[in-house]
């Protein structure tokens, strides 16, 4: 089993099983981290993405990727990118908040598809790598897009063309992670992290994950006007009126995406 999913409470954590090879990404990863997430969207309030063996994901796996050199490489790797690439979609899609649990190294589209969550906790051990022209590939798993909006164009071109290691100091500096931890603690205090995530609106999380990733890229006066647009869509909305009257009535409240 390549990945495997737990529940403790209102956290989901999907723990990427594949340590021998640095938790890399092969089909049956990448249908096991997507089988997760369908999982937690029924079971969990957040989810906790994490790598086993003191590794979060050593990007694609190289075997697997050459193994293709034997026959049609199109046939076998269009799949795993494809793979890979509605894997990161569906992060973004997810009406939960996502948190990864960043120890060890996090390689192309290892580095992806931690960027692609809400928030990361890192240990001291932990990085970022691009990786990508260390074998002659360009980027991929949403790397050139989450890295160009975290670093601006010019770091992220170095980043990535000097194949720069990231370091958790410089990421925390950065503001890539939220905190970081001794290696060992990284997974529960992500947990942690996520459970007091557990509680917020979902409808809300996505409508903000859809502003943010806009913000960057059109005027103030388009902004503003997808803000009015997306909170009305919430004004008939159960949770905005349990929103309103829980803070009216000093109590805690109960989202539920309706």
């Amino acid at each position: 089993m390549a990945v495997r999913t737990s529940v403790d409470g209102d956290v989901a954590t999907i723990l990427l099983e594949r340590p021998d090879v640095r938790n890399a990404m092969d089909l049956e990863l990448l249908e096991g981290i997507g089988a997760g997430l369908e999982q937690a969207r029924t079971s969990a309030k957040a989810v906790v993405l994490a790598g086993a063996g003191g590794t979060f994901c050593a990007g694609a796996d190289l075997v697997y990727v050459r193994r293709a050199f034997t026959g049609d490489a199109e046939e076998v790797l269009r799949p795993l990118v494809r793979t890979l690439h509605d894997l990161i979609a569906f992060v973004g899609e997810l009406p939960l908040p996502i948190v990864v649990a960043l120890e060890g190294h996090a390689v192309g589209a290892g580095m992806g598809l931690a960027l692609a969550a809400d928030l990361r906790i890192a240990g001291r051990g932990a990085s970022l790598i691009p990786g990508y022209f260390a074998i002659g590939a360009s980027p991929d798993g949403g790397v050139s897009y989450f890295l160009t909006r975290a670093l601006g164009g010019a770091r992220a071109t170095s980043a990535i063309l000097r194949n720069r290691v990231l370091r958790a100091d410089e990421l925390l500096a950065l503001g890539l992670v939220e905190e970081v931890v001794d290696d060992g603690r990284v997974i529960e205090a992500a947990q942690e992290l996520a459970a007091s995530l557990a509680g917020v609106p979902p409808l809300a999380l996505l409508r903000m994950r859809r502003l943010v990733d806009s913000a960057t890229v059109q005027g103030l006066a388009a902004q503003l006007d997808d803000e009015e647009r997306l909170v009305a869509e919430l004004w008939p909305a159960r949770d905005f009126r349990e929103g309103v009257s829980a803070f009216l009535e000093r109590r805690r409240p109960a989202f539920t995406g309706r």
